[in-house]
């Protein structure tokens, strides 16, 4: 009986048919463990999804932007029953950022956060001063990478209003406190199985808010506290099952830990900051796949 090694769509976008930087570093790693990743553009008709043994969603950063025909696409994949990483409980969950209220009622802390939900009309500037917040955030619940997001003081907020309006019309939207924290780094705690792997404090560049590399954001390898870890697991472990990879970003504010997303869907994993990182994300999948997978 001859074997073929397992076949792994790693899930991509138009704007990186070939991965991301950071993403062939999994693909090598994969290679080393005898498995065969192939970047597969998600959107591409020519893929036939379930001849592959796994699907690892990584950058298929434009979903946002096309939300209505991406979330097709994920459906039919869950539905096809293909072996996904992460799992289709969690992607269906993660998908919106509605879990959160699910994170909080567990007991995870989160920064404060106010939900308006698709379709409704919302006055933000009053919904912020009945909290006491002068600066805000505004984001859609459906984004990735900073779209649609603002910054603004509550007394300029008729000047964002018909964007605001827009995002309502097909998504929901999130209310936050400005945390002047985030000036100091937001922290990534990345996972593997729900064991830890490493750390990163992303900051943003002079004069923004926004740590994503693409608005000039810097990103540093640090060490954390036990602690900080343990509280970070928490909200890793709280997912509808065991994660393969997830990444906590949060702050710290008197002291504690307060969650800003948990990241199971599409995250940059930061693997170029841990030399043995891309080898347990890819020991993670690895152990995913069926029995047999590969087999010819």
């Amino acid at each position: 009986m001859n074997t073929t090694p397992p076949r792994v769509a790693l899930v991509t976008c138009t704007a990186y048919p070939s991965l991301f930087e950071d993403d062939l570093l999994l693909a090598r790693a994969l290679e080393e463990l005898g498995i065969n990743p192939v970047p597969a553009i998600w959107d591409d008709p020519a893929i036939d999804w379930t001849a592959f043994d796994a699907l690892v969603i990584r950058t298929p950063w434009d979903y946002f932007e096309r939300a209505a025909e991406f979330r097709a696409w994920l459906d039919a994949r869950i539905a096809s029953r293909v072996l996904m990483c992460n799992a289709g409980d969690i992607l269906d969950w993660n998908y919106d950022k509605n879990y959160l209220l699910d994170l909080e009622a567990c007991g995870v802390p989160l920064v404060p956060t106010i939900f308006i939900g698709r379709g409704e009309q919302a006055d933000v500037a009053v919904v912020a001063q009945s909290r006491g917040w002068d600066e805000i955030v505004v984001k859609p619940t459906v984004s990735g990478g900073a779209y649609r997001t603002h910054r603004f003081r509550v007394d300029d907020a008729t000047a964002y209003q018909q964007e605001i309006d827009e995002t309502l019309a097909d998504r929901g939207l999130m209310v936050q406190p400005f945390l002047p924290e985030i000036l100091d780094g937001e922290l990534s705690l990345l996972f593997f199985d729900g064991i830890f792997s490493h750390a990163v404090r992303k900051r943003p560049k002079p004069g923004d808010y926004r740590v994503q590399f693409r608005f000039g954001g810097t990103t540093e390898r640090i060490e954390v506290e036990p602690a900080l870890v343990e509280q970070a697991r928490a909200c890793a472990l709280a997912a509808p099952s065991l994660p393969v990879y997830a990444r906590v970003d949060g702050v710290v504010k008197d002291g504690q830990f307060l969650l800003m997303e948990l990241e199971v869907f599409e995250p940059l994993m930061f693997l170029a900051h841990d030399p043995e990182a891309a080898g347990r994300f890819a020991r993670a999948v690895q152990g995913r796949l069926r029995p047999g997978a590969g087999m010819a």
